[in-house]
């Protein structure tokens, strides 16, 4: 009834539909000890956390993405929540990376998770059904529904009439069709992803005598039950009305027991037909142990690829359709079962199916990173020695894949240690990696609304982009970012500012030269961001030089203020509501010497150290004409060869964004300097604020005869949480906890 549908895309041109979709993913995993003894400990998550949850048993994960309309964006949740999973892991926790479990105690100590009583009684009869063994086995889910703009497109223009206006009964036959054509096609899966060829110790008494492609996806060793054979695929109705049956008569608990490849998800079983089905879980995949999430992009962008396929394929005629389906089940657990060193005995089938992938990638014009998917495929099918069972056969050692397991596990918890970045996410700002990162942990709804801005979405109420939040006020954040009007407010509640003067033109600011330049001088936009347009001379410039800086800083803002330099350490105070919750020292971005290497070497070499970048904590020195100003400025070049130990500053203006170093100085800083910054963000209402004040000496107090020792070099409604998270050097500060926490 629906084999038109190819035809009807390539007539109208809606290829791009075809491969459009909804994606999400369950991943489950065993949680293990460093030497693979299962972990039995409480998940360390909250009881209702949306992502992060128990499964089966105490020591199995379960890892829930939201629904996305696009695989890359599902892999990107999936890439932050695998990170956020194994950083809150006890250190000595590892997540083990096979779909198989590792060697398992007696079944009578393996720990049931129980989130409920009822929840309990339910695990507690799978348990005694099925043997705990069986749902100790893990993998991934994939869930995924149609475009729903391609199916209403094919209802209006081919199948209205043939399904009698009913919307509903179109929308349901496509999906069945999808479930028809994926338990027929499955085998393909099993060979290209089975990555189970073996079961540890205490898994079961009767194991294949030979390594095999996927116990996982066996029917006899795997994860299955009895009902398969009892719920019918013919159409949503029949299918409906098995489960329903089976549930009713008390073979089944609930639809949730139906063990099949392949299942129907609606608002309730039995409103499947009058309600349509919302989506597909796919529950073939074995767990993919060489990447970190289960399932690589690679894989990924296959199945978006076959599902694609499966849906325009022919379907099998109804009076064909139960031989055909035990066919395939038959097939599926041929391969299941052989040997992953040799070529498959279904080889002839699976080139044909790869041919004909590729005939229909091209037909209908397959994204690019779709077809590089194929090829991948098509590559493990013409030589099995690229299949992950074939591979995972190499690394048996003693009848055993501990081993590689455990090394794996660590490699990967490795790679997830690196707190300030957040896989999947780290081409966002490092404050953006570190609030969704802590967001996640919590268990707050994350929704990124705009990676290009860093604009997201917390709890369906809660907004954030950067360092930015709700809880500043709009007129707060434009009175930070005016230096003129946030100097003079501070000025009138008695804070300590810099002297100054604002200009419009370079020729009026000359006027005044004679008088500015007896000292050293800072000139800055008026209003300006990230320390852009600013010049610092440490000591009287010359009358080019400051025309110079005036006309750079005219060209960041519509005017330019010209202060008196005040020396000293410039210190960055963190305040959040009233309470100052970190202090940095901003290092002018500089280098040290080897005596061997020019500057210019010296900073190519820093750049290249952890935290600094685009998008890490600390930001990248820069070798630009400002640099090269104030060098000159010290009778320095970038060819300069420093002494051994000799730190030479890059930048004479000490900021963060020119790649200052953060120094943590949290636990030093006396209390009178910290109200003053308490002070400068309470003047200027932000709740949320970084607080640059110029110190003479760290450790002398601050006292109401000598205000000069604290001046107060203005404020940002934006501050980089970052630095003081992933400081150069000190102790790292839990500054994005503590702000989440005044947010929800």
């Amino acid at each position: 009834m629906l084999n038109q549908i190819g035809a009807q895309v390539k007539q109208h041109q809606h290829e791009a539909f075809l491969f459009a979709g909804h994606y999400g993913v369950e991943r489950e995993s065993q949680r293990v000890k460093a030497n693979g003894q299962l972990s039995q400990t409480p998940l360390p998550f909250a009881a209702n956390h949306p992502y992060l949850k128990n499964d089966f048993a105490q020591a199995q994960t379960e890892l829930v993405t939201d629904y996305f309309g696009s695989g890359q964006q599902t892999l990107r949740q999936l890439q932050g929540l695998d990170a956020v999973l194994r950083r809150g892991l006890a250190t000595d926790e590892l997540l083990w990376p096979l779909s198989m479990p590792p060697a398992l105690p007696a079944a009578a100590q393996i720990k049931l998770a129980a989130p409920s009583a009822a929840g309990l009684r339910y695990r507690q009869s799978l348990a005694q059904k099925y043997g705990v063994n069986m749902q100790m086995m893990a993998g991934v889910h994939l869930n995924f529904s149609l475009s729903e703009r391609l199916m209403r497109f094919l209802f209006e223009v081919q199948y209205h009439h043939e399904f009698a206006d009913d919307y509903i009964a179109f929308h349901n036959a496509a999906y069945l069709k999808i479930a028809q054509n994926y338990l027929r096609y499955r085998y393909v899966l099993t060979y290209l992803f089975g990555a189970s060829p073996l079961a540890e110790a205490n898994f079961a008494t009767t194991l294949p005598q030979h390594l095999v492609r996927s116990l996982h996806s066996s029917q006899h060793y795997g994860y299955a039950n009895a009902a398969r054979q009892q719920v019918s695929f013919a159409t949503v109705a029949a299918y409906s009305a098995d489960l329903q049956r089976l549930v009713a008569n008390g073979q089944l608990q609930a639809a949730r027991e139906f063990y099949s490849p392949v299942r129907f998800h609606g608002a309730s079983l039995d409103q499947l037909t009058t309600g349509g089905i919302h989506y597909l879980e796919l529950r073939t995949l074995d767990l993919d142990p060489y990447t970190t999430t289960g399932l690589s992009q690679t894989s990924l962008d296959f199945m978006q690829l076959f599902l694609a396929y499966l849906l325009v394929t022919p379907s099998l005629a109804a009076s064909q359709l139960a031989t055909g389906l035990a066919q395939a089940a038959a097939a599926n657990e041929t391969v299941a079962l052989e040997s992953p060193q040799a070529v498959s005995g279904l080889q002839k089938q699976l080139q044909a199916v790869m041919q004909a992938l590729h005939r229909f990638a091209q037909t209908y014009h397959a994204p690019a990173a779709l077809q590089t998917a194929l090829a991948a495929m098509t590559a493990r099918v013409a030589d099995y020695h690229l299949t992950p069972s074939y591979r995972l056969s190499q690394a048996v050692v003693a009848g055993s894949l501990q081993q590689f397991a455990l090394q794996q596990a660590q490699q990967f918890a490795q790679a997830a240690s690196v707190t300030y970045q957040l896989p999947g996410y780290t081409d966002l700002d490092a404050t953006t990696q570190l609030l969704l990162a802590n967001a996640y942990h919590r268990g707050l709804e994350v929704k990124l609304l705009d990676p290009a801005t860093g604009m997201v979405q917390l709890a369906d109420h809660i907004m954030i982009q950067g360092g930015v939040t709700q809880l500043n006020s709009q007129i707060a954040g434009q009175l930070s970012r005016n230096k003129l009007v946030s100097k003079k407010i501070l000025g009138q509640a008695g804070i300590n500012v810099p002297a100054g003067a604002e200009y419009t033109t370079v020729a009026t600011a000359l006027a005044d030269f004679t008088d500015l330049a007896k000292q050293g001088l800072v000139i800055k936009p008026k209003i300006s961001a990230q320390g852009a347009g600013i010049t610092v001379f440490q000591t009287p410039p010359t009358a080019a030089a400051f025309a110079t800086a005036v006309t750079k800083a005219l060209a960041t803002g519509a005017a330019a203020l010209v202060e008196n330099y005040v020396p000293g350490t410039v210190y960055r105070f963190l305040v959040i509501n009233g309470q100052v919750k970190a202090v940095a020292e901003c290092t002018p971005a500089n280098v040290v010497g080897d005596g061997r290497q020019n500057l210019a070497a010296l900073v190519a070499k820093k750049n290249r150290q952890a935290k600094r970048g685009v998008n890490l904590p600390l930001r990248p020195l820069l070798l630009d004409d400002q640099t090269a100003a104030d060098l000159q400025q010290q009778g320095l070049s970038l060819a300069t060869i420093p002494a051994r130990g000799n730190q030479v500053n890059l930048r004479l203006a000490a900021n963060f964004t020119t790649g200052g170093d953060a120094v943590d100085v949290t636990a030093e800083i006396a209390a009178g300097y910290r109200k003053v910054a308490v002070a400068v963000a309470k003047a200027l209402q932000l709740q949320v604020a970084g607080v640059d004040i110029v110190i003479e000496n760290l450790y002398q107090p601050l006292d109401a005869a000598h205000p000069e020792l604290a001046t107060v070099l203005g404020a940002t409604a934006q501050p980089d949480l970052a630095l003081h998270a992933a400081p150069f050097f000190g102790t790292a500060q839990p500054v994005v906890p503590f702000l989440l926490a005044q947010l929800n």
